[in-house]
Formats: structure tokens, sequence, C-alpha cells
């Protein structure tokens, strides 16, 4: 009952975190409300059928990227497998369909000429902000001395004349200042899927990048089951099915935790990978901080959760011309209306996993998943009963919703509807109770135009966040450098 270490949650980065300090040699608990580890990174199988939960693609799985270096720290690279996809996705619209390759520049070029110089004066800003951002991060502020601080402000100030240009502004405004095309808007607006009133530097950054994206053989689950490994092989535990209630504090210093069956459990030291604002307002405590952190914690906004259809098809899916490529549909050429909640013209993501890996589905058999970002609150909460249960209202709605979202997937998939084996939904309120992310966020805070980063330091001393409600964002190729950065300030520390 007494740790060096207790990480309250076992997503990727908490896994990182707690790996990491048990390599180190420090006395470690990881613990997990879930009956399984992995957060967002999470598989569930239904009659055969193995679909993943919030994953698609990820990058920095060569070697040299920060997810294989992680897992070659660890001893666990020969535990897992990457699949390298020929591209991350598909982007479709009314009157173009372009694969996103190395090369999709010129084809993007070729479908738009007269977008062809914004195009390249595009693209070449994004190329430049992205060696900017990868020159201010090569350490994590948190991990910086006053000295090392003040170089990167100098450096910010001085060398980063894009950063400066376009933190302050959203995606929507940056697109429509390079482009007139209504159609080439939407398709750069949905390649990274945050909406038009999203901070720009996403999307440049990701665009000005060269990553080669990775599936890992096995789904989302084997991947987070590999790093788990990492924690138990190194000699820290992993307690599954176990609810952290409060963070004890004492003297202004975390000081362990508290479970829900009312049990205390010592620690030197505590991270986070819980959602932040259950990190502060409800595990620490309102009296524990600030009144203007806790008001600042209350009203930020949250990223937007999504619906998740999944079905098992007795299709032959590759016969039919699709590689597991994802594709994201646009159906309208408004950005507005796709990051709406208008059915006939919303965003749309349709994935088949068991074409990049044939063991998720029987034989002659296919998984597809169709997801699109729809609201909390969507259709007063998704029609839940007064007393927070989710009766027979709901569940007619989520499946009105989804068959709207499997007619329109029909486009590219002609009888879909007919061929469904199996079918699970998961709306918001689903990916809430599973995860404990507040609404169902997927992406931790919505990333506002101008926001900050939240620091991985907390006002409460030995306590420390990570994954992707902290530095450096969402997205697991970010929350493994983020459980790495909260390993290094508790070794730090301690």
């Amino acid at each position: 009952d007494k740790y060096d270490v207790i990480v309250i949650g076992a997503g990727i980065g908490g896994l990182t975190c707690g790996a990491l300090l048990a390599k180190n040699g420090l006395s470690v608990l990881v613990t997990e409300q879930h009956s399984r580890p992995g957060g967002y990174c999470t598989s569930f199988r239904r009659k055969g059928f193995v679909f993943d939960a919030g994953f698609d693609t990820t990058f920095e799985c060569e070697k040299g990227g920060i997810i294989y270096d992680t897992l070659d720290e660890l001893g666990l690279t020969g535990e897992i497998q990457f699949i390298r996809l020929a591209s991350p996705m598909r982007v479709i619209g009314g009157d173009y369909d372009i694969l996103v390759t190395s090369e999709f520049i010129e084809e993007l070029k070729r479908v738009f000429p007269g977008e062809s110089t914004s195009i390249d004066n595009f693209m070449g800003e994004c190329t430049a902000l992205a060696s900017e951002m990868k020159n201010l991060s090569a350490v994590p502020p948190d991990l910086l001395g006053f000295t090392g601080k003040l170089g990167l402000m100098m450096k910010f100030l001085l060398k980063s004349p894009r950063m400066r240009q376009y933190s302050g502004k959203s995606t929507g405004e940056v697109l429509n200042t390079f482009f007139k095309d209504p159609r080439l808007k939407a398709f750069y607006g949905t390649v990274v899927p945050f909406g038009p009133k999203a901070m720009a530097l996403l999307l440049m950054m990701i665009l000005g990048g060269e990553p080669v994206s990775y599936y890992p053989r096995g789904g989302a689950q084997a991947l987070a089951d590999t790093f788990a490994r990492g924690v138990t092989k190194n000699g820290g535990e992993l307690a599954l099915k176990t609810m952290v209630t409060r963070i004890l504090v004492e003297g202004g210093a975390a000081a362990g935790v508290e479970l829900a069956n009312g049990n205390k459990i010592v620690s030197r030291f505590v991270v986070s990978n819980a959602d932040g604002r259950e990190t502060f307002l409800k595990l620490i405590g309102e009296q524990h901080l600030a009144p203007k952190l806790v008001k600042e914690i209350a009203e930020t906004d949250l990223s937007e959760p999504y619906l998740l259809v999944s079905l098992g098809v007795d299709l032959d899916l590759r016969a039919m011309g699709f590689d597991g490529t994802s594709i994201i549909y646009n159906r309208c050429d408004d950005l507005d209306k796709i990051f709406s909640t208008e059915l006939d013209h919303c965003y749309l993501c349709i994935k088949m996993h068991s074409l990049r890996d044939a063991s998720q589905a029987p034989d002659n058999m296919a998984t597809v998943q169709l997801s699109t970002s729809l609201p909390y609150d969507y259709m007063g909460n998704w029609k839940r009963e007064k007393d927070g249960t989710c009766g027979k209202e709901y569940t007619q709605l989520k499946e009105s919703v989804a068959d709207r979202l499997i007619v329109a997937a029909e486009k590219f998939i002609p009888g879909l509807t007919n061929h469904i084996v199996v079918k699970d939904i998961a709306t918001p309120l689903t990916f809430e109770r599973y995860t404990l992310n507040c609404q169902g966020a997927n992406m931790g805070w919505f990333p506002a135009p101008g926001g900050r980063m939240r620091s991985q330091k907390t006002p409460i001393k030995n306590l420390y966040q990570a994954g992707a409600w902290t530095y450096p964002g969402p997205s697991l190729y970010a929350v493994v450098p983020s459980g790495r950065n909260a390993a290094q300030l508790v070794l730090q520390e301690a």
C-alpha cells in the first residue's frame, strides 16, 4: 500500500510513464478503471470481429521515431509489429478522389489547376512552420531551467515568424486566406478533423512534415497491451478495474490516492493520465486550487466527441477495390456544414481495418467502421433519461443516426445495409462511460486559436500530468512523448 509513484489511468501516456519509471527502479502502480489498458487506444470483440475504439493510424513507428525508440528502450520491439501503410487516408468529394501520399500535391494541382500557385504557397508555409515547431520543441519546456526557458522565448520571438503569424488563427481563417475554391478548403479542412474553428497550427504542422503512417498488427489493443507489458516486465504493477476517486493532498503536495472502495494508497509522486477536468475539479478538488484556475478549467472548451458505428459484414471488400486505406467522404463543400450536426452533410470517415490485418474478421468477412463528430448534447444528450439512464428513446436515436450514415456509405459500398452481420453503435455517452473523459471528448481540450498548451506540472507539488490533456497534446505519437516527459519530471525531483 505504498509506492514511489502512482499513475492514474492506463492510457498510452500513463503506460509509457509507468514503464519508464519502473525501468529506472522506482516502485510503480498504474491504476485503470476499465477492464483493459489503452484508453482510446483499445479494441473490442463482437462475434468474431475485432474493432478499434478510437484508433486509425499513427506515425513515428520506424527506427528513430519516438514510438519505436520508446518500445526499444523498454525492450518491447520484438513484441509488436507495425504495418506500414501506403497512405493514411483517401479524401473524396463530389468531383475529386485524392489519395494522400507523398505525391498528393501534384494530384491536387491537377484537380485544382486554378489554385496551383496557392497550393505551393500554402504547402511552403506548412513546411517552414513545421521546421520552426520542431526546432522549438527539441526539449520540453517543463524540463528547461530558467536559462533554457529564456532561450526558448528568444527563439520564438526571433526565429519563429510563422509561429507568431499563425498561432492566433483558425483553420478556416488560414484556408480562406490561401484558397478560393471551397472544394479545396474542404479537402484540407478534413485531413485533420478538428474543424474550421480549431487552431491552424495543428493542420499546418502535420501537412508540413513527411510522416509515414503505420498500423499495429493485431489492432489498437495489441499496442496498448505491449505498453502494459512494459510496466509489468520492469517490475511495476498494473491494477485494472481500479477506480481512483481522490488524489490525497497533504501540505500542498500529492501524497497518494484514495480508491472507490475507500482504500488509501500512499506514494511520493502521483501522475494523472486522466481527463483534465476530472483531475483538477474532482480528484484534486477545488479547495486545493486557486479560484482563477478552477474557473479556467471549468470554462475551457472540450474537443468534440464522435459517433462510431462498427459493422461486421459478409462482403469481399478487397474484390470491390478497397485496400484498407481509410476514406474521408466530404458530402458537401462547406466546412461549416461538414462539421455540423446536419446528418446529410456532416463529416464521414470510413475505416476497413480488417483489410490491413485479416485476423480482425472471420474468413470471407470484413470490418467496416463509420464515424462522425456529433456533440455530447446532440438531441437533448442523445435523449438520455432524466435519471441519467439510456432508455428506449436513446436506443432509437442512435440506431436512426447510424442507419443514415450506413446509407451514405453505400455510395462506396453498394448493398452495405443488406450485408451486416454485426452492428455496434457507440455515442459520446458510450465513450464517456468507458474512458471517463468528460462528455466523451476524444482529443482532450479543444485546440482553440491562441490557446496555450497546459504544463505537465500542476500547482500541487509532486503531482504531474501525462497524456492528451497536457503537453504536447493529443494523438498516439504525442502522448508517448508526454509520458516520457512526465517520467523525467518525476526522476528529476526524485
